[in-house]
């Protein structure tokens, strides 16, 4: 039988081996987000962009304040919102029943741009609103789902995962509080669609590393 003195035994081996790689992996995985943030911060293209978790306008750990003078309708949507945002974020386990608490098949629907006004000018108007910017206006989360980004509009919410991949994309409005409307599938208003979406996540990442908005940021491939 072959011995192997100068090894750890099995069991450790694996171990040792298994944090090596972890290490190998992350630091891989920082010299990547670096090259990336510094390309980001001098103005090139990069595949790779930053954007800031949490709410950028408020400080580490803090809670915005809802605008004072809100309609019953607007609380509504912006809480519908917010748990659209936590729903694809961390997303509940398949073939598994939960009743209410699927938010997305049970308080979304779907809906074509050109088939209500009120959502193509929310998806106007949504990059401005982040551009200005103030607390609550805009939600990064990340988690097992993704990366998902929540823009708090005067009368309407837009909530969408943007990695691994840009779907769904749901708009929460007052006239409709107690559901949201889900986009999919609308090639007549994609170019709209594309638009919004790549300007809300320039005006996002302008919050986080390499931005011209510094705050505490998660990494996005």
């Amino acid at each position: 039988m072959r011995s192997e003195p100068w090894l750890l035994p099995k069991p450790r081996r694996r171990a040792a081996w298994a944090t090596w790689a972890d290490d190998l992996a992350n630091a891989r995985a920082q010299a990547i987000h670096d090259a990336a943030w510094h390309a980001q911060a001098a103005g090139d293209d990069t595949s790779m962009i930053t954007l800031p978790v949490g709410d950028p306008a408020m400080p580490f750990g803090e809670v915005a304040l809802e605008p004072e003078g809100l309609s019953d309708a607007a609380r509504r949507r912006r809480a519908l919102a917010e748990r659209v945002c936590e729903a694809l974020a961390n997303p509940l386990p398949r073939g598994v029943w939960h009743g209410a608490a699927d938010v997305i098949a049970q308080q979304t629907a779907l809906m074509r741009v050109g088939d209500n006004q009120d959502m193509r000018q929310a998806l106007l108007s949504a990059a401005g609103v982040v551009e200005q910017g103030g607390p609550g206006v805009l939600r990064v989360e990340s988690g097992p789902g993704g990366v998902v980004v929540r823009v708090h509009g005067p009368s309407w919410s837009l909530v969408f995962r943007v990695s691994p991949e840009v779907r769904p994309i749901v708009l929460c409005l007052d006239v409709t509080s107690r559901y949201g409307w889900r986009i999919e599938d609308d090639a007549d208003s994609w170019d709209l669609i594309e638009s919004t979406i790549t300007q809300v996540v320039e005006e996002a990442a302008r919050f986080g590393w390499g931005g011209d908005k510094h705050t505490v940021a998660a990494q996005v491939g």
